[in-house]
Formats: C-alpha cells, structure tokens, sequence
C-alpha cells in the first residue's frame, strides 16, 4: 500500500513553490455546506462508494490503508488476483495543483483534464505499470482536485492483463463522488460498516 500511495502522490505532486499546510484538511463536497452533520470518512465509507459505483459482483475485497494525510482503501477483484485498485482522499494539507497546465507530462498514454465552473480539477489517463514484474499491464490514474474548497481525491488502478476492468471513465466517475472528502455524511460511513474491509497491511 505504501508503494502504491507513493505512486499516486507522483501524479499529484506538489506545485514548485506551494508551501503546505497539514493544519487545514480538505472540506466537504460543494452540496455539503455545513460540518455540523458531518464526520471524517473512514476507509470502509470509501468502500462503500467505490462498491456502489462499480458493482458488488465486480468487488472480491477490501484492505484499509492511507498515510498521515490520506484515508484510503485497497480494492481486490474478482478472477484477477494481481490486478489492484487504491482510491484515497486527502485529509490534510492544500490541493497538489491549481489547473491541469500543473499535470502536463505526468502520464504516458492517453490523458485528459478539465476544469469545471467551481474549480475543479478532473484528471485522468493512462500510464505504464508501475510494478516490475507486471510486463504486459498498465496503469490507469484519475483525481479531483478543488483548490478552493481543498477536497483532494485520487485512484490509482494496476492491472496485469492487455486490458483491464477498469478505464479512466471508471476512476473519474469515483473520484467525482462527491461523498468522497475528508468530512462526508455519517450514512456513508454507515454503509462502509456493513462492508468486511480488511485491517491496513
């Protein structure tokens, strides 16, 4: 998992310059407007989108993960034992970019961003795999950046085969939920604890 987090921060390193601050954590979706009824997401809350989004018969496991500033899960599937999935949401600390011109040359492959009327950073492509053994597979990448609002999260996908289960389409409809932010709805982490998500690795 650390492996993989450190891949992902690669994609959304920091600007030159941009100092951090790991006192302000990243605040909910723009349709959540008040902390009052909110709580910090959880790994299994993660999990919890991510199988309402891709499907529970696409979804074999789930492991807790994430860093000081990050809380993430590690999604398993089906019939493909190597290939990996690690959706994370910042917790703490700025937005790594302020436009897509701060991701150019991150990828290899195909890649595609855009920025919405609020501020929004959506990123996403495909890469080389990053796994030394993993000869003939890629690497899919999406993230949603908010500098205004400071809501940070990004996926990373690795699969071993010619072709994966999942596209970018896929990771930036999950990075795009808006239930994924440092501080989320308490019926998201409700959904999670009906989930069986393994201890962090």
């Amino acid at each position: 998992m650390t492996r993989i987090l450190a891949v992902l921060f690669v994609l959304i390193v920091t600007v030159a310059g941009c100092a951090q601050d790991t006192s302000k954590a990243s605040d909910p979706g723009p349709m959540q407007t008040s902390t009052s009824t909110l709580e910090p997401i959880t790994p299994a809350g993660i999990a919890a989108v991510v199988q309402e989004l891709l499907g529970a018969d696409q979804v074999a496991g789930f492991s807790a993960g994430g860093e000081d500033d990050t809380v993430a899960v590690e999604v398993r599937f089906p019939g493909a034992a190597k290939d990996i999935l690690v959706v994370a949401v910042q917790i703490e600390g700025d937005a790594p970019v302020t436009s897509c011109a701060d991701l150019s040359d991150r990828m290899t492959g195909p890649g595609a961003c855009e920025e919405s009327a609020d501020g929004t950073i959506l990123a996403s492509g495909v890469g080389e795999a990053f796994s030394d053994e993993n000869l003939s597979g890629s690497t899919v990448m999406a993230q949603s950046v908010n500098p205004g609002t400071g809501r940070v999260v990004f996926a990373l996908y690795e699969t071993y085969g010619k072709r994966g289960v999942l596209d970018p389409a896929a990771l930036s409809a999950i990075v795009s939920d808006e239930r994924l932010a440092a501080l989320t709805a308490p019926t998201t982490n409700e959904a999670g604890a009906r989930l069986d998500v393994d201890p962090a690795r």
